[in-house]
């Protein structure tokens, strides 16, 4: 045995207490989690529009982040609201209240709706925790006649972060009744059933103390803690299952305890290891893309993987040791070998061995099918819009009010910030006025605003840049808004109104127009970079699609890696990265159905997130059926006899894992938050297509397709058996557990021994 191991299964009381202080010292700090996570996280932090957004904080003063604080009044005219609503959003760090008295046009047209600008110092963190305390201040100072609602971008990630933890909340509330009642299906024991749930509870203690401590060094957001929960709730109870039904067989054969915990760990414990590390390496990749999104997915997926191993590797078997015959205390419904006997069909060869490639093309062209819809979708983060957020929330209130009352389109304008020497202005000056121009003949623009809009003359425009010259005060404010010099340097920007919202496709092409335009609108020692939401939200897509091809790369290559290692076989791994990506197409285009909207559009997080967690947790099913066929195979079974064999002996154990995903990531479809019910429809009807039509039904019939060439050429079976040989111990359609005769041999290091 190995140490670890070893000393769970010699002293298991000092390595439970071990845990349980650990967990002790974690729960304050788990506690204190969401506190520490930050807002945002859904921009290319190198992006062109995050550094010409600085450019314009420095030259200009703006304030790096604001809110807006929406006032509605239904019986009347809300603009005696405005000075108390003034008064009681003063606090430190608002460094400009901007509202109707200087934008008229932010009052609706019936005179019930406005809205003030707040402008903060402070970062997006330090904004989003007042943003109760300014709702409150203002609801207080204006009365109970006048709804107010605080909106911007600061609100709307406070409003995520809440109602992530409720999410969150609701989920587990939700997966561990179900959990419970599968549990008690599939072990058939009250205690087998307690044990993986109160593993499952102490992973997402210590992974949450964990990601408290990560917080403190890093950026982490909201999708910590949902993927903490998804993935750990999932890997947690399925770890258990696998392992503690071994042990149970173990002991129904007559093994001591200590003996029936040393060969479930060497055996399945191997194959825990293994899923393990391949869940690691798949959400590892989401590192690449270096946002703040996913590299929170990949902190809290990799870190709740290794701790569900951890646990597993020491804490179940010394808990499995203590225990021993009591795993089975509080059975329902004790059955007997010959009711199991009767019970077990045996597997019908000719299912697959008849027509194989016929099975197989009909299914991967109905993979094909269910996949189509995908080509159709369209990435897109939303940066502007409230949407991904509950109907009734604050923040989503107060957008909406303000774009169906006074619009929206104005507030988030393209900007195009061009940046040039203080000797070169008059390059400067053609360019800006290049660009003006073409904007405003530009599709899906509305209206355009520059130093050359102004209305001043052609001739007098460069002298009154210079000085001045000819302005009035209205004019000097309205070119200080668009025209400045910090340093040696001068800036300009060409503020450009789109005809459509900003997370819309026109809004979106107009990015795309201004951008393929700049280089040759723009003269030498000119730079030219566009800002604004929409550009935002345009880079952050744009890393998505170049990460892609690296992210499937670096998974399928290490993935590749690891399976060659279990298996020692150049063909499986290869199988298993076919069956990924149709199994992740499929779920992909069964999204596209049910979940986008009228133009196909998912968040730009989705596709990477459910490749990652997919591809890392169907190696589960992988490793443990086909470690079992190989078994077999190596025990002196044919081929044809080797994957039926051990298709039937893992079937119902992969179907009772299954379930257990299925009910954990149904449970946050009750999301309120649209992200995390876009992941939670998708990798249910992932898991659902793998393993009942992946596992069942195309893994068996490649494998019988293909012959024994896809065990490798170190695989040679002790004693050959005839390929007509009839499997009979197996396990009954329903997944019933059915006693099965030991082999009398163990795999080498590198194989799964899962019965």
């Amino acid at each position: 045995m190995k140490n670890p191991i070893s000393l769970s299964v010699r002293r298991p009381k000092a390595v439970i207490a071990a845990w349980l202080l650990l967990l002790v010292l974690a729960a304050p700090f788990a506690l204190q989690l969401e506190g520490a996570l930050k807002a945002g996280g859904f921009s290319d932090p190198r992006g062109e529009s995050v550094q010409a957004q600085h450019t314009l904080e420095r030259a200009f003063k703006e304030a790096p982040n604001s809110l807006l604080v929406v006032l509605h009044d239904s019986s009347g005219s809300v603009q005696g609201a405005v000075a108390e609503a003034r008064q009681a959003v003063q606090r430190p760090g608002v460094v400009t209240v901007t509202d109707e008295r200087t934008h008229p046009e932010w009052v609706s047209k019936d005179g019930r709706t406005t809205f003030l600008q707040v402008g903060f110092s402070g970062d997006s963190t330090t904004v989003q925790n007042v943003v109760p305390d300014v709702q409150s201040d203002v609801r207080a100072a204006v009365g109970k006649d006048v709804e107010v609602d605080v909106t911007g971008a600061p609100a709307l990630d406070y409003a995520l972060n809440v109602h992530s933890k409720e999410d969150v909340t609701r989920a587990e509330m939700i997966a561990f009744p179900v959990l419970f009642v599968v549990l008690l299906l599939v072990f058939r024991s009250v205690v087998a059933m307690v044990v993986p749930l109160v593993l499952a509870g102490f992973t997402l203690v210590v992974t949450q103390a964990l990601g408290y401590g990560m917080a403190q060094v890093t950026d982490v957001n909201s999708l910590f803690t949902n993927i903490v929960s998804m993935v750990g709730l999932a890997v947690a109870v399925d770890y258990s299952l696998f392992i503690i039904k071994r042990f149970r067989e173990e002991l129904a054969e007559g093994q001591d305890v200590p003996a029936a915990v040393e060969r479930s760990m060497r055996t399945v414990g191997h194959s825990v290891l293994f899923s393990g590390l391949a869940v690691v390496v798949a959400l590892s990749a989401l590192f690449i893309p270096r946002a703040m999104s996913f590299t929170s997915i990949a902190l809290g997926g990799t870190a709740v993987a290794v701790v569900a191993v951890a646990m597993a590797m020491t804490l179940l078997p010394a808990v499995l040791s203590l225990l021993g015959h009591r795993i089975n205390a509080g059975t329902l419904r004790r059955r007997k070998k010959k009711d199991a006997a009767a019970a077990a069909a045996p597997p019908r060869p000719g299912r697959f061995s008849r027509r194989p490639g016929l099975i197989l093309a009909a299914l991967v062209v109905g993979f094909a099918a269910l996949a189509w819809p995908a080509t159709q979708l369209t990435l897109r983060v939303p940066v502007a819009s409230a949407s991904i957020l509950p109907s009734d929330d604050s923040a989503r209130v107060g957008m909406e009010r303000i774009k169906q009352d006074i619009g929206i389109r104005a507030m988030f304008p393209v900007q195009v910030v061009l940046t040039a020497d203080a000797k070169d202005s008059a390059a400067l000056l053609k360019s800006a006025t290049s660009i003006a121009d073409h904007a405003g003949s530009a599709k899906g623009a509305d209206g355009v605003q520059a130093v050359s809009t102004l209305g001043l003359p052609a001739g007098s425009l460069p002298q009154a840049l210079a000085d001045g010259t000819g302005l009035d005060a209205a004019g000097k404010a309205a070119v200080g808004q668009l025209w400045t010099q910090v340093g040696d340097t001068l800036v300009t920007r060409v503020v450009v109104t789109p005809d459509a919202d900003p997370d819309s496709s026109a809004a979106h092409h107009l990015v795309s127009d201004l951008r393929s335009q700049l280089k040759s609108e723009t003269g030498p020692g000119v730079t030219a970079e566009l800002a604004g939401a929409t550009a935002t939200g345009s880079d952050f897509d744009s890393l998505v699609l170049h990460s892609i091809p690296l992210v499937v790369l670096t998974v399928a290559l290490l993935s590749f890696l690891i399976l060659y290692l279990a298996f020692r076989s150049m063909v499986l791994p290869l199988l298993a990265l076919a069956f990924n990506v149709l199994v992740v197409g499929a779920s992909l285009g069964f999204l596209t159905l049910v979940a986008s909207g009228t133009d196909h559009s998912i968040n730009s997080v989705t596709p990477l997130m459910l490749f990652a967690v997919m591809f890392g947790l169907s190696m589960d099913y992988m490793v443990i059926m086909i470690g079992r066929m190989r078994e077999m195979r190596l025990d002196g079974a044919g081929h044809r006899d080797a994957v039926l064999g051990g298709l039937a002996r893992t079937a119902g154990l992969v179907n009772g894992a299954a379930a257990i995903m299925v009910a954990v990531f149904l449970s946050f479809t009750s999301a309120q938050i649209s992200i995390v019910r876009e992941l939670g429809i998708s990798l249910a009807a992932a898991v659902v297509l793998d393993a009942l039509v992946i596992r069942l039904l195309v893994m068996p019939a490649t494998l019988l397709l293909l012959g024994d060439r896809v065990w490798g050429r170190k695989v040679r079976p002790a004693a050959p058996v005839a390929d007509s040989a009839t499997v009979t111990d197996a396990q009954g359609p329903s997944g019933a557990d059915t006693e099965l005769p030991p082999t009398g041999s163990e795999l080498p290091a590198s194989g799964s021994l899962l019965r």
